[in-house]
């Protein structure tokens, strides 16, 4: 936990009001969730300016805030602060989110004690990470990533969190070019873990090359004695060299005796190299890669095979990341609507394939920050349903109209929607005794009010 001195220094501020020997406990970005005693850090965006929430928070009992110096209602927001609390901790700052990085930065710097675990790759980062927290947190006092906090604005809020914790397991998720490096410049990982090379992103990053090259600048800051755990059925991956640091590999072909069934997948891996039988309480065979590099880390942890393979079966899968929702007649919803990009996508309509219903109702919608790779990514996403029993495909969205073109030469009920009410009477009317419906999209065309739309007219279990 930092002083207020601390954050005046590192974010080169200026303390307004308050007490500087103060002990910040708690920080937080969102003025929705703000609580009693939380240190606000308002974020100027493109669309909106949190310093319009700061007076609210002030009513809510935070014990201060960050201020921009260019904020243009500056003097007004003080003064109403100082009349709501005379003792409030006030730091101006040049900028909120440059001084929110520098404090997470500083804070990772007072406890290098901890070992930080990074995980990053195209596809499969949450899920990897809390398969790998489900595991290590039977032993060890674990700080993982909460929701989507990856970038470099919440990266930063995770280091804040660094305390007495023995490990930490942090995600670390990139946007543009460059990020990588600002990531782990700040977290200073000890080992990482690269799930894949996928075309997330591939609009901004412009080619499957610069993903893997910005990727694997995770070990950029590494020492000597550092490991990096890698996906060697990748492509790119599996060529990685770095005389560095230690590499280590799993493949799917050391992996035996498969079995999927709709609530989970089974299978033989050696753990210490012995033969074990491990379950996964979720499908899809894209989750066995997750879990073999979890147990390459655990193993790195000296956890004995029970405990591994324990923490493995304990794993849940977060909401919206194909999470299945039973209905009565026998109805499921597949709500896989976190986001989307061509390989999760795939991995999706894969899992789908292996689960038991009368008819199978693919929904999807738009795929963004694709670029010029925008239209070839959606036809390609089309190609998905070629030899797969999926019966009815409806799409939503601008460039979804690509995957209901390519689709129609594989399947023969295939719909476009142009908006969201029009998909939803269509789904209400449709849906029948037995039916699943995988729903997919990048999280921004808000599949969930679709889902929300069906579960009230149909009674859950």
């Amino acid at each position: 936990m930092l002083s207020v001195n601390q954050i005046i220094e590192v974010s080169k501020g200026k303390c307004i009001n308050g007490n500087r020997d103060y002990i910040v406990k708690n920080y937080n970005i969102d003025s929705r969730i703000i609580e009693k005693g939380d240190f606000f850090i308002p974020l100027v965006g493109k669309r909106s300016n949190a310093h319009d929430y700061i007076i609210d928070c002030v009513k809510k009992g935070i014990c201060g805030y960050f201020i921009e110096s260019s904020e243009k209602n500056k003097e007004k927001i003080l003064k109403e602060t100082i009349i709501l609390n005379k003792n409030i901790i006030i730091i101006e700052v040049n900028n909120s989110k440059d001084s929110l990085y520098e404090i997470g930065k500083l804070n990772r710097r007072l406890h290098m004690d901890i070992p930080v675990i990074a995980i990053t790759g195209s596809v499969a980062k949450t899920t990897t990470r809390e398969i790998l927290s489900s595991i290590i947190s039977k032993k060890y006092n674990v700080l993982t990533s909460i929701k989507n906090f990856n970038g470099d604005i919440g990266l930063p809020m995770m280091l804040l969190k660094l305390e007495d914790q023995d490990l930490a397991i942090l995600e670390h998720g990139i946007d543009y070019i460059g990020e990588m490096d600002k990531l782990v410049q700040a977290s200073k990982p000890n080992m990482a873990l690269v799930t894949m090379i996928g075309t997330a992103h591939i609009g901004i990053l412009g080619s499957k090359e610069n993903i893997f090259k910005e990727k694997m600048n995770i070990t950029q800051y590494m020492d000597k004695d550092a490991t990096v755990i890698l996906n060697g059925d990748d492509s790119f991956l599996n060529k990685y060299i770095n005389d560095n640091i230690r590499i280590i590999k799993y493949y799917m072909k050391d992996v035996r005796n498969i079995i999927t069934t709709e609530k989970y997948v089974k299978f033989n891996y050696k753990i210490y190299n012995k033969n074990h039988e491990i379950t996964i309480n979720t499908v899809g065979l894209h989750n066995i890669q997750n879990t073999l590099a979890c147990i390459k880390m655990a193993e790195l942890f000296n956890l004995d095979a029970e405990t591994i393979i324990s923490g493995i079966s304990k794993f849940k899968n977060e909401s919206g990341r194909f999470e299945i929702i039973k209905y009565k007649n026998n109805i499921k919803i597949v709500d896989d609507t976190y986001n989307a990009n061509i390989d999760s996508m795939k991995a999706g309509i894969n899992a789908i394939t292996n689960m038991k219903a009368k008819r199978k109702i693919a929904v999807l919608g738009d795929m963004l920050e694709l670029g010029e790779y925008t239209t070839n990514m959606h036809t390609e996403a089309g190609k998905l349903f070629k030899e797969k029993n999926i019966d009815i495909l409806y799409t939503l969205g601008e460039n979804a109209k690509f995957i209901a073109v390519e689709a129609k030469k594989y399947i023969n009920n295939v719909e476009h929607f142009n908006n969201k009410e029009d998909l939803s009477l269509k789904l209400c009317s449709e849906i029948g005794q037995g039916d699943l419906i995988y729903f997919k999209a990048s999280n921004i065309l808000n599949f969930g009010q679709i889902i929300n739309e069906i579960d009230k007219i149909i009674e859950r279990i």
